[in-house]
């Protein structure tokens, strides 16, 4: 059996869609909580449909690049896993790097790897799963803990917090990059990179001259297209 009949399977379609359903669900239920919540509060219809078309519009560009590696998995994934993924807690980042590394692990070079059986295709579900689900039972279990610590650390008018989440989100950042950035014989992947930084320095600097602030918050989101972008010229159009 090919792997792309299990990941294309009716079953798998259905399973799948229950569980987006549910996601769905929730989505609903907290819209309509805060609807709610907004009017005890004493906001008027209007504001509060202003404030869902706003939050619907601008939710559309940081979304970009989820749906951009949502069409790039799909195809040695199949249509479906994918969508489940980046629907609930994937992002566009993880997704591929994690699939990549269970690919690596049993003996793969990468996704496209005509090898690639429905045991394999299991694991890289199985990883895919499972490696992202430690953030969420960190929320659970020691998000207030976390939060009160901060609190702390904010009333004592210190650098601290600022400090510590930016050389977290760096430490971050270089986890994700550095196997790609570090080998220089991926041009592809470190034109992307660099391309893509230049594109977020060029946002950000557009945004404090303009004095126009969504410029800034969305620069990510442009800048990993822009990347993308440039591998897929570089893909058809490079040497």
């Amino acid at each position: 059996m090919q792997y792309l009949e299990v990941a294309n399977s009716t079953v798998l379609a259905l399973l799948i869609g229950m569980t987006i359903l549910v996601v769905v669900g929730q989505s609903v239920l907290f819209v309509r909580k805060g609807l709610k919540r907004g009017q005890e509060l004493g906001l008027s219809q209007t504001k509060l449909k202003k404030v869902v078309a706003n939050a619907a519009i601008f939710s559309v560009l940081p979304s970009l690049p989820i749906i951009v590696m949502l069409l790039a998995l799909s195809i040695p994934l199949g249509r479906f896993f994918p969508w489940l993924r980046l629907s609930v807690v994937g992002s566009a980042a993880y997704e591929g790097m994690a699939a990549n590394i269970a690919a690596n692990s049993m003996g793969l070079s990468d996704l496209t790897d005509p090898g690639l059986t429905p045991q394999i295709f299991g694991i890289i579900m199985l990883v895919m799963t499972i490696g992202i689900i430690w953030g969420i039972l960190f929320n659970i279990l020691f998000m207030k803990h976390l939060d009160d610590f901060s609190k702390k650390a904010k009333a004592k008018k210190n650098n601290f917090i600022p400090i510590f989440t930016a050389a977290i989100f760096s430490g971050m950042l270089a986890t994700l990059s550095a196997p790609y950035v570090a080998n220089l014989q991926n041009i592809r992947a470190v034109l992307s990179f660099l391309t893509a930084g230049i594109a977020v320095l060029l946002l950000n600097k557009i945004a404090k001259e303009t004095k126009v602030k969504i410029i800034s918050e969305f620069s990510l989101p442009v800048a990993m297209i822009v990347g993308m972008a440039i591998a897929i010229i570089h893909s058809n159009f490079g040497a």
